[in-house]
């Protein structure tokens, strides 16, 4: 039979009340001399009070983020899950994206790269902004470097069905094709130079897919050096989820690299400041979206730590549009030896 969570905190607690025992005058001159073992009973007890810490800590957090929820569904007005439904079915998300897609520049240096204005409806887009989940549920992961993955685990009813929308139909049915058309030339053109495995039209041999999908939170002091994301992300999507209030300074920045070179191994790649040249500097503006193929080049982003409110509060969409897993091993198990290193071995994230 599971153990029940006082169960299981009793018992942590009564181990902690006997090593504190130790403390005792009578029981330390007991131990007369055997240092040993009093240090190693004592590096117990704290191991011990750090692990009751912890727990303590996550309980707190979990509790702050369920007050939350509740406090934003008892404010919340219970119709407006009705009226998103509602508006669902009179709007055709594919043809606004591929419309704004496909009028923005595409630029080639420092890397392929394009600054989409007007990505959504604006309906949509004010939706999103007023789903964006109560900032406790971020507060899992240390300050700068918070985020939720989408769709969402837990919020309110509203946030999490407007965020399962953009996560599982916007992105996947109407960002995806409009991106890999718009970027169909240079991603042929990349893969073809780096994974000549794949023939002279790569990108249908591959099952190409949305991942990754995270609303990410950034405060003042924010700073994230210049690095090129995951590889096997082909292509980044960051959407700026800017509300009216916020200073659209702040952006992205994106860098041309001296002596640039093909990332080793599929995790992000950190580049030194010392070889980066700021090429071009991006607004943080409302629905605006910044895709970029992920070949050449860095790109990054800071926060003044006296940046203004003291509370700021930056939000952004980020996704990335490449091969499912399935692919990746197939490609992998054709590499031959030398070009292994560039490509096989486990991921990672930031």
């Amino acid at each position: 039979m599971a153990q029940q969570p006082s169960e299981v905190h009793g018992g942590r607690f009564a181990r902690l009340f006997d090593a504190v025992q130790l403390f005792r005058p009578r029981t330390l001159a007991r131990l007369g001399k055997t240092d040993e073992k009093l240090q190693q009973q004592v590096d117990a007890l704290f191991a011990e009070v750090r692990t009751l810490k912890t727990a303590l800590d996550q309980a707190n957090t979990r509790e702050r983020q369920l007050r939350a929820v509740l406090k934003a569904e008892c404010a919340s007005d219970d119709s407006r899950v009705i009226r998103f439904e509602a508006a669902l079915k009179d709007v055709r998300f594919e043809q606004h994206v591929a419309e704004s897609i496909g009028k923005a520049s595409l630029h080639l240096d420092p890397f392929p790269h394009c600054v989409v204005d007007n990505l959504l409806p604006d309906w949509y887009y004010d939706a999103l902004i007023a789903a964006l989940p109560p900032a406790d549920l971020f507060a899992d992961r240390p300050e700068n470097k918070q985020q939720l993955t989408v769709p969402l685990e837990l919020g309110p009813s509203y946030s999490m069905r407007v965020w399962d929308h953009m996560a599982t139909v916007v992105t996947e049915e109407a960002i995806k094709p409009a991106v890999l058309a718009k970027f169909h030339k240079p991603l042929t053109k990349w893969l073809q130079e780096v994974l000549p495995v794949l023939g002279n039209d790569p990108v249908v041999q591959l099952n190409i897919h949305c991942s990754n999908g995270r609303i990410l939170l950034r405060r003042r002091g924010y700073r994230i050096p210049p690095h090129r994301d995951p590889k096997w992300g082909f292509i980044t999507c960051l959407m700026y989820l800017a509300r009216k209030k916020d200073d659209q300074r702040w952006g992205t920045q994106l860098f041309a690299v001296d002596g640039d070179k093909e990332a080793l191994g599929p995790k992000p790649h950190w580049i030194a400041d010392t070889q980066c040249r700021l090429v071009r500097d991006i607004a943080f503006r409302p629905n605006r979206a910044l895709i970029f193929l992920n070949s050449a080049g860095a790109h990054g982003a800071q926060i003044p730590a006296d940046a203004e409110p003291a509370d700021l509060e930056r939000y952004a969409l980020q996704f990335r549009i490449g091969p499912d897993r399935r692919s990746m091993e197939s490609v992998c198990a054709q590499l031959p030896a030398e070009q292994e290193p560039f490509w096989a071995g486990k991921g990672g994230d930031y």
